[in-house]
């Protein structure tokens, strides 16, 4: 049975490596100097391994799915190192600032196998997508969109039937999350789900 975190905290790691064949482990946010390196917001939680010199990374979404174009492209990491809240990156593959450019926004991916087990009170980041949102006392209100990683912590973007309200990862917050059912439990905070 896969764990299930039932106390705080919770870290995040990037998704699920027995149901994924890749997980997330960055987002392109731009382009860096002029021989086409990144800045990378590491979406994992071991960044120094995910996104170091020697690392095998794909293009692909924010659920994991290789880019169509990705397939048979693989990117090797040359050069891996955190640069302020980012992480400076330069593959073999993207050689100038506009080929570099041309990758903001775009998710890196990396082999699940490559990914060490999650502790009971863990969740990859990556999981946390799809899954449903409830509100203790009130049940289902939406599922989770998207997560940011904010200088506060982890942000949800949460799909509702009223719009997609962005709501903080904390401790006093989130009371629950069950893996192997896909579900959060928020406790009851008045107009954040309205």
């Amino acid at each position: 049975m896969p764990p299930s975190c039932s106390r705080p905290p919770w870290p995040c790691l990037p998704a699920r490596p027995e149901l994924a064949e890749y997980i997330v482990v960055g987002r392109v946010r731009r382009a860096h100097g002029v021989r086409g390196a990144w800045a990378v917001e590491s979406l994992s939680g071991a960044p120094d391994v995910m996104l170091a010199s020697g690392a095998l990374l794909f293009a692909g979404d924010r659920e994991g799915n290789l880019a169509p174009d990705a397939a048979a492209q693989p990117l090797h990491v040359e050069d891996g190192r955190p640069m302020n809240k980012e992480w400076l990156v330069r593959v073999t593959e993207v050689t100038d600032r506009d080929i570099a450019d041309s990758w903001r926004g775009r998710y890196l991916l990396a082999d699940a196998a490559t990914l060490p087990e999650a502790d009971d009170d863990e969740i990859y980041v990556g999981d946390l997508i799809g899954m449903r949102v409830e509100v203790e006392g009130r049940g289902l209100v939406g599922h989770v969109r998207d997560v940011y990683d904010a200088p506060q912590g982890y942000i949800l973007e949460v799909e509702t039937a009223t719009g997609r309200p962005l709501v903080p990862w904390n401790d006093d917050l989130v009371l629950s999350v069950d893996e192997s059912a896909g579900t959060i439990v928020f406790a009851p905070l008045d107009g954040l789900f309205d």
